[in-house]
């Protein structure tokens, strides 16, 4: 894993305060965490990245763990928030067109913050209190979510003949170390991940699976 190379940021001169300077914060911890791992990051780090006194950061954010949760909470939510409005009673009643709209969208938000694909990727890997909470918080919420439309997908003869969750996460899984490691991508092949034409086309082959008949 490669580890952050940005010089630190020119201390601010006015008093760490308000939601801007939370922001800035908080996408500074984004990529120090995504970086170097929970373990290698650290708070002096983290201030150095976003401009300000350890001691401000300190005092929005009392510990490592608690920044660290806020950033998921922060950058994690969008995608949920877009399944629940989107997987409704009346949107399951027809399964495959539902997951012609919600799934490509779904997995496109994996490719549009890198960082936290990876930091996503790197805790679901690893055994640990963190990996609890991510997986109490965000990976049984999300499969939750999910299963009914994976059900529906079964029953419409789709999915390969795969069972539901199987087929999930194996596109999970896809859509993590995809778009979760495009620098080692680039190093390999040469191909800038981060071009959305690149990303539309590793959607679609993602989903190849998905919508096959078995």
């Amino acid at each position: 894993m490669t580890k952050a190379t940005t010089a630190p940021k020119p201390l601010k001169t006015a008093r760490y305060d308000g939601q801007e300077n939370r922001r800035v914060v908080l996408e500074a911890a984004l990529r120090v965490f995504s970086d170097l791992g929970f373990e290698g990051a650290s708070t002096r780090a983290i201030a150095a990245e976003a401009g300000i006194e350890q001691g401000h950061l300190a005092y929005y954010f009392p510990s490592k763990m608690a920044l660290w949760q806020q950033v998921i909470e922060t950058f994690a939510r969008q995608g949920e928030a877009y399944l629940q409005a989107q997987l409704t009673p009346e949107t399951l009643v027809d399964p495959v067109a539902t997951a012609e709209i919600v799934l490509p969208q779904f997995l496109r938000s994996f490719a549009a913050n890198p960082r936290l694909t990876r930091l996503m990727l790197q805790e679901f890997s690893v055994l640990s209190a963190r990996h609890e909470w991510v997986v109490a918080n965000f990976g049984q919420p999300v499969w939750q979510m999910l299963e009914p439309l994976f059900n529906g997908l079964q029953a419409q003869g789709r999915l390969a003949g795969a069972p539901p969750v199987m087929a999930y996460f194996t596109l999970i899984g896809a859509a993590l170390i995809t778009f979760g490691n495009p620098e080692l991508i680039a190093q390999f092949s040469g191909v800038a991940v981060d071009d959305t034409g690149w990303a539309s086309q590793a959607i679609d082959h993602m989903l190849v699976p998905i919508f096959a008949s078995a």
